[in-house]
């Protein structure tokens, strides 16, 4: 039986890299043979929630490994390690992304505000139970991708979900959700570049390449101390890295406003007739905005596509 391998997008973020190894587990329960790997390094949040709860992080997938590909999280194969035709499986979140597939293959879509959300509902829906460990690392990526369900994509599911696997695991979610939001802040020996695209996703939009770089805080103030400086490094790395348009976004999870810094001209106007935020020297202020799934790409899409 091939070795089944269950991954998240590049750039991990903690819904990412958790649904991808507990469904692993839920397949193996089921007698699959399959295992959950990583498409990068993990970010400071995923690495507080993993030492937490002493569980292993996923591997970091090796050069050539894996021949079928189950995907977690999304479904944009530019946002993938994998090749369009090794995909047999997807289970996810976002909106659809034009994957083409030349046989059929297992496709779960659901409009809910984390992965982990859908991993834990099918979980529900075949009978299989979760320990301690694995709801606390189901709870901490819906956490995680509401933003501690306060987050425009949170719907109910998210919300009694949250508070069932806050029952099994022991662990209060404000309390644990206040620990992953002060680690998800610490941008302490980062870089620019780490920041900037550690959360960046890659788009095509009416033939066009889009990268969308996110960041959550619970605090703006490097981000305004630091915002001509953060401007120019989007110029300079837009011509390196060949993209038609880059953005960067810092969402205030307190506050859920975001800092939205265009690299360019071209990018500032697509954000005054896009979005109308109040615009300042080097970023616009989207009030109450702090989604990029649901609040960011969608108009973007339709701006370029049109």
């Amino acid at each position: 039986m091939k070795e089944l391998i269950v991954i998240g997008h590049k750039n991990p973020d903690t819904d990412s890299v958790i649904s991808a190894k507990i469904l692993a587990l839920l397949f193996e329960k089921e007698g699959r043979n399959a295992v959950a790997r990583i498409a990068g390094e993990i970010n400071r949040e995923t690495e507080f929630v993993f030492s937490y709860f002493k569980e292993d992080v996923p591997s970091l997938i090796s050069e050539g490994e894996g021949e079928q590909f189950f995907l977690v999280d999304h479904n944009e194969i530019a946002q993938s390690v994998a090749k369009k035709e090794m995909v047999c499986g997807v289970l996810d979140h976002h909106m659809l992304s034009g994957l083409k597939t030349d046989k059929a293959i297992f496709f779960r879509v659901e409009e809910v505000g984390s992965t982990c959300t859908l991993v834990y509902k099918m979980m529900k829906e075949k009978g299989i139970d979760c320990d301690k460990e694995e709801a606390g690392l189901l709870l901490a990526g819906i956490i995680s991708d509401t933003l501690n369900l306060n987050s425009p994509t949170t719907t109910t599911e998210d919300i009694d979900f949250c508070y069932e696997l806050s029952e099994i695991s022991k662990v209060d979610p404000n309390g644990f959700a206040e620990k992953m939001f002060e680690a998800k802040s610490d941008l302490s020996g980062r870089s620019l570049e780490e920041i900037i695209f550690r959360d960046a996703k890659e788009y095509e939009f009416g033939g066009k390449k889009v990268v969308v770089g996110m960041a959550e805080t619970t605090s703006l103030v490097y981000f305004i101390e630091n915002k001509k400086e953060i401007s120019e490094f989007l110029k300079k790395t837009k011509k390196k890295k060949e993209t038609d348009a880059l953005f960067f976004g810092v969402v205030d999870i307190i506050k859920s406003n975001t800092l939205f810094f265009p690299a360019e001209e071209d990018e500032r106007d697509v954000i005054r007739e896009v979005f109308q935020g109040e615009e300042k020297d080097e970023y616009f202020l989207l009030k109450n905005v702090s989604s990029r799934k649901k609040e960011i790409v969608p108009p973007l899409s339709k701006f370029y596509d049109n």
